[in-house]
């Protein structure tokens, strides 16, 4: 094999293995969002490597049924294919079932569709909440089929603490049917929930956002205008003066103000 021929084997090597950027996106430098108005991030199947911190998976097997309650479905899926078809310009037409990023439409989105392979599809997005607290997450959930296709779709929001493991269902992100139809394709819905507690103050955070293979004809389910955002946490306060007086020779004087805020009476 000659040197160019090694040398482009290597690049095509290289460039197989960046199938995403999954740096978590640091909340103490602002909000997380994505509105996929760029269409330029996603230009080759399978590779998310120009989306920061969001990778899609195909979900294969994580449930073997059919119209299986996303909420339910916890085990982690990154064993399952990255996937998403990029490019694509009718979700009317389209039948590929997992992620896909539609960008010949007005309103450019990726979407979910389940399917026999694709048992449930989802994204998950990577989060640094490191000296942060009170995680909000909002984004539109999008009925993009407007073909002959018609099946309840529930979308569930799901997170975890860390790279790998088990996730931890969100109730008040679940949506129990984001599409309408047959023949429709108008519906949106707004999904706002916080996370637990348990996601503050963590260095990697992954927030899932997942369906499933519909008992009927899946349709397709945009995923658009995502945003994270989150709170600093305060620093604590303490003040011990036993301890600040402690190992001093005779007194000493703490002055401390006393502000009056009402004239309410005092009560016990």
């Amino acid at each position: 094999m000659s040197i160019r021929a090694i040398c482009a084997a290597l690049a095509l090597a290289a460039a197989g293995t960046a199938v995403a950027d999954t740096t978590p996106h640091n909340l103490s430098t602002g909000s997380f969002s994505q509105d996929w108005a760029t269409t330029t991030l996603i230009t080759a199947d399978n590779n998310w490597s120009g989306v920061p911190s969001i990778i899609g998976y195909r979900g294969d097997d994580l449930t073997t049924g059919t119209g299986t309650d996303p909420q339910t479905i916890l085990a982690d899926g990154a064993a399952t294919p990255v996937n998403v078809e990029a490019n694509e310009t009718n979700p009317n037409v389209f039948a590929t079932g997992g992620v896909a990023e539609f960008d010949g439409i007005a309103n450019p989105t990726i979407a979910l569709n389940g399917s026999a392979t694709a048992d449930a599809p989802h994204i998950v997005i990577r989060l640094n909440t490191s000296g942060r607290e009170g995680v909000q997450v909002i984004y539109t959930l999008r009925d993009l089929d407007g073909s002959g296709d018609n099946a309840v779709m529930p979308v569930a929001l799901q997170y975890r603490v860390g790279a790998s493991g088990a996730f931890t269902n969100v109730p008040a992100g679940f949506v129990a049917d984001a599409t309408t139809g047959p023949n429709l394709a108008t519906q949106t819905t707004l999904v706002t929930a916080a996370l637990p507690e348990a996601a503050d103050d963590q260095a990697i955070v992954d927030v899932r956002i997942i369906t499933a293979n519909a008992a009927g004809s899946d349709e397709w389910v945009g995923i658009d205008n995502i945003n994270v955002f989150s709170f600093p946490i305060p620093p604590t306060l303490a003040f011990d003066p036993i301890a600040a007086d402690e190992g001093n020779a005779g007194n000493t004087t703490f002055t401390f103000a006393i502000t009056k805020t009402s004239n309410a009476p005092a009560t016990v």
